[in-house]
């Protein structure tokens, strides 16, 4: 009964915010990605400005050409952020595998130079470079284990020694997840909890709980050392 009840009360407040933005803001095609693909989506609504500012926070301009990955980006809200603190020389890397969502991306932002749009899968991404900062918005709680602990190995490989990784994920995602799961799919997702935890244990230096994103979100900022 009181699975039930959070169930039905989470979804009232998810569903008010989203008729709320649908009226005031561009929901469009954050709801049709949704449809097309849920699984892959994995975020309740869209970020809020103060989870995309504390999210790029490590993101300063330089006097050498900044390189920077930006993975799940959505509809552009961490982009956008992005785009305010970097340098005319800097290069932007936009992953994002849904077509709609891309579409968006490409007219958001088709005239910054900085910025390149790549619709394609971030285990099937090479780009023959490494990045000085990732920003990851997946949704790891959404995935299988494998599938995760194969794209934090991928964020080891293309990141510079000492580069920064950021990601975050909504505060008691995996824990009111696993009231809802059963069996192998309970035992996966608790695996993979248990190995982004180790990964935060090996990485992480600073970490930021926003309020004021709908759902309260943490944001992980890990510096990945090549030799640990």
């Amino acid at each position: 009964m009181l699975k039930r009840k959070i169930f039905i009360v989470f979804g009232f407040l998810i569903l008010a915010f989203l008729a709320f933005m649908l009226i005031f803001g561009d929901l469009g095609g954050f709801v049709s990605a949704i449809f097309r693909n849920p699984k892959s989506m994995g975020a309740a609504t869209p970020s809020s400005s103060f989870l995309a500012k504390k999210i790029t926070k490590n993101i300063m301009a330089k006097d050498a050409p900044l390189k920077i990955l930006e993975v799940g980006a959505g509809t552009g809200v961490f982009t956008q952020e992005i785009i305010n603190k970097i340098g005319q020389n800097d290069i932007v890397d936009v992953i994002e595998i849904d077509y709609g969502l891309c579409e968006i991306l490409n007219k958001k932002f088709k005239n910054n130079k900085n910025v390149n749009i790549h619709c394609v899968s971030i285990l099937d991404w090479e780009p023959g470079y490494k990045y000085d900062f990732i920003v990851s918005g997946l949704p790891f709680n959404a995935f299988d284990s494998f599938f995760v602990s194969n794209i934090l190995e991928k964020f080891k490989n293309i990141i510079i020694d000492n580069g920064v990784l950021s990601y975050f994920e909504y505060a008691l995602a995996g824990k009111t997840k696993k009231l809802f799961l059963f069996g192998d799919e309970k035992l996966d997702l608790i695996n993979n909890i248990k190995m982004r935890k180790e990964f935060l244990k090996k990485f992480e230096f600073d970490r930021d709980l926003i309020f004021l994103n709908f759902p309260p979100a943490y944001v992980y900022h890990l510096k990945i050392v090549k030799n640990s």
